[in-house]
């Protein structure tokens, strides 16, 4: 059984590396991968070359528009199932086609499968904005306008060959006009898939704004006059609620349940440089190979966002604030946590601290981790003067740095750059406050640790908040640094 999967593009330079991994990532081989572009004047064309997949078939077809790219497709796919997948949209899980594929062997007189689909917060792959569901779809409700999610429909070739492809002339509702008459008109089988399918990004073609939604009503209306259907305005209108209800009644945890993401398996420059890889869970730190590890909070962002830091390939964070989740749906790893947690290889044999320690701190850590304990005291000042001292790292030394951010980053970078092996975790002021040295943050404020920890240094502290904070907003709001900034969950 052949899969094809149609992507029709245009200057999609920022969302089409996505929808690539997505395809290349499905655990399910026998597939093609048809893309036809509309004559884009980005980088899409270049990223679309450097796209290495068997089965790949590329065609440019300038001015074709939406329906006229997808027929084309169609026209060109050998596929015995086929699927449009769009330039900013991915697969919900990689194992997608495969479950598609036994539900095909086991109800092969469905020829149309219809699943769900979930909408994400543009580079928050995790957030669901909007949950399109086909679970309830009834043929009767096409008549106000209803219709299944036309980018979670598997269709059989044959039905295209024998009901007719996608009507050209329509901007937006042509997936509508099709659906009606395979549905409503020839009454076709379908199977419903009660699975998401297919994850969207929000700010698509029919969504984006009232003008848009006029359009599609339009279209619609005149889907039922070229199929010589009754119908009328306040029919389709009457639509609105169940869009609405889509906003609002869904489970975001429900959803992401059997969420996947992509494996990177194309342009990992491109996610080294655009993307923070955030760990779900603490066991997944890689000490196999060289790494950093910084706790991901507001301090981090704002002074990214300030340019002061940046990504690297060997980067990795745990999740360290609520502001985090302003870019990714995950849970706080307060850095005490970590501590407590962390279970350190055999390949480890030592520990070196960079940055202040007491004796309490660091027996406990001795205690904790029962393993030489190393101390090397760094000079106050700017980072210039601190990477003066002389630091050796050696191959089975794990290191912590307990500077505060973006100094302890700033000396990691540095670090990793001079020497061949390094595992360095910015772990700042939590192992005074695993070990005890500081009095532990109540639970209440588990999330907010910063407002516990200002009655040490008032001064000292509140003025780095309100800078990380300037230096955040700024960023985000002004000068738009997190607009092409993606957040990848390592689960």
């Amino acid at each position: 059984m052949k899969f094809s999967i149609i992507t029709v593009t245009l200057n999609s330079e920022n969302t089409i590396r996505d929808t690539l991994n997505s395809v290349s990532s499905q655990t399910y081989k026998n597939i093609e991968h048809i893309i036809i572009d509309g004559g884009s004047t980005d980088m899409t064309h270049s990223i679309i070359r450097k796209y290495k997949k068997k089965g790949k078939k590329f065609f440019i077809k300038k001015n074709y528009g939406i329906y006229k790219s997808i027929n084309y497709g169609i026209k060109k796919s050998k596929g015995d199932y086929i699927c449009v997948l769009n330039s900013d949209d991915l697969f919900h899980s990689n194992q997608s086609i495969e479950k598609i594929s036994k539900i095909i062997s086991k109800n092969k007189s469905s020829k149309i499968l219809l699943g769900n689909v979930a909408y994400f917060d543009n580079l928050d792959y995790y957030k669901v904005t909007r949950f399109y569901s086909s679970y309830n779809f009834k043929r009767w409700k096409m008549k106000f306008g209803l219709m299944p999610p036309h980018p979670a429909s598997i269709i059989k070739r044959e039905i295209y060959e024998k009901y007719g492809l996608y009507n050209e002339n329509f901007k937006i509702a042509g997936d509508f006009e099709l659906f009606l008459r395979l549905f409503y008109i020839s009454k076709v089988n379908f199977k419903i898939i009660d699975n998401t399918l297919i994850r969207m990004r929000s700010g698509g073609i029919s969504g984006k704004n009232l003008q848009s939604y006029w359009i599609s009503t339009l279209e619609i209306l005149k889907s039922f006059q070229i199929n010589n259907l009754k119908s009328n305005l306040l029919f389709i209108i009457m639509r609105i609620p169940a869009k609405i209800n889509q906003l609002f009644f869904f489970s975001n945890l429900f959803i992401n349940r059997n969420f996947q993401l992509f494996k990177i398996k194309f342009f990992k420059d491109f996610y080294n440089k655009n993307s923070f890889k955030i760990l779900n869970q603490i066991n997944k730190i890689p000490f196999e190979k060289n790494f950093i590890l910084s706790g991901m909070n507001l301090a981090f962002l704002g002074y990214y966002a300030n340019g002061e830091l940046y990504q690297r390939d060997t980067l990795f964070h745990w999740p360290d604030g609520v502001w985090l989740r302003k870019h990714i749906n995950i849970n706080k790893i307060p850095g005490r946590d970590l501590l407590q947690n962390l279970n350190i290889p055999k390949t480890i044999n030592k520990i070196l601290i960079l940055g202040n320690l007491t004796e309490k701190s660091k027996n406990f850590l001795q205690k904790k981790f029962k393993l030489k304990i190393e101390h090397t005291k760094l000079p106050f000042g700017e980072i210039d003067k601190i990477v003066k001292t002389k630091i050796k790292l050696q191959k089975k030394t794990l290191i912590f740095i307990t500077l505060p951010t973006p100094k302890q980053e700033k000396l990691a970078f540095y670090l990793a750059k001079k020497n061949k092996n390094y595992k360095i975790i910015c772990i700042g002021a939590s192992i005074a406050i695993a070990s005890g040295e500081e009095k532990k943050v109540p639970d209440f404020l588990k999330n907010y640790e910063f407002l516990w920890r200002l009655k040490n240094d008032f001064f000292r502290r509140s003025k780095r908040i309100f800078e990380t904070f300037y230096y955040y907003n700024k960023g985000k709001i002004i000068n738009k640094v997190f607009d092409k900034t993606r957040f990848l969950k390592i689960d």
